[in-house]
């Protein structure tokens, strides 16, 4: 029995995303403007692609089969599926739409980090596409 409750612990940390679950986790300007886009890209989408347009395919899919560190179930948000580092304590909140283009919205941080003299892999943002469990969302609309 004590094998088969390791085993099971085991895979259930597998799937466990990286993010410490924290409700102010954002991502670094740094990380938004190149892996981010660049995983963008790689989904078949370009520079200029809406947020509601990589929604499913990039914001979803990438915490598609990690469990959430919030409540433990499969599906987490994008922000904790990122490690330490790319991710951390948000100090600046995003305003935008889902009608904002990806490339627009990285664009625009990289020239607010300029602007106020700082260092892209430091500043953190909170962007509720990113930060806010997509998958509980859906959820929560199939129940409307």
């Amino acid at each position: 029995k004590m094998e088969g409750l390791l085993s099971e612990t085991l895979t259930a940390m597998s799937l466990l995303a990286p993010g410490d679950g924290s409700p102010l986790r954002g991502l670094c300007v740094e990380y938004l403007c190149s892996a981010f886009v660049d995983e963008v890209i790689a989904a078949g989408f370009d520079h200029g692609a809406k947020i509601y347009e990589i929604e499913e395919a990039v914001i979803r899919g990438r915490g598609a089969s990690l469990m959430c560190p919030r409540d433990r179930r499969i599906g987490a948000a994008y922000v904790d599926c990122v490690s330490d580092g790319a991710a951390g304590g948000a100090s600046v909140m995003l305003s935008y739409t889902w009608g904002d283009s990806v490339g627009d919205i990285a664009d625009g941080l990289a020239e607010y980090c300029k602007n106020h003299q700082l260092d892209a892999k430091e500043t953190y943002v909170w962007i509720c596409c990113l930060c806010i469990n997509q998958h509980r969302v859906k959820e929560a609309q199939t129940l409307e």
